[in-house]
């Protein structure tokens, strides 16, 4: 059955892969994957905070040391060059 699959040409790859980059690196895909990381990091540490409101603060603050760093140290960077 493997000779009845055509292969797709190497421009058409390309051109997927690129959109695929384009994707990954935009801004709002970034902060969209920090807000996850930053959730599941106030999951995971949900068993020691002791209130919901803490919990809250604590997505807050995360998300916003994890939203700054990428702005100040990764964002900067990838516009100079």
């Amino acid at each position: 059955m493997r000779f009845l699959y055509k292969r797709p040409r190497m421009e058409h790859v390309q051109e997927e892969l690129d959109t695929l980059m384009e994707v990954m690196v935009s801004d709002l895909f970034i902060y969209l994957d920090l807000f996850l990381f930053s959730l599941i990091f106030t999951l995971l540490l949900s068993p020691i905070i002791n209130s919901f409101a803490l919990s809250i603060l604590f997505f807050i603050a995360a998300y916003s040391l994890f939203s700054s760093l990428y702005y100040f140290l990764i964002s900067r960077i990838m516009n100079k060059s």
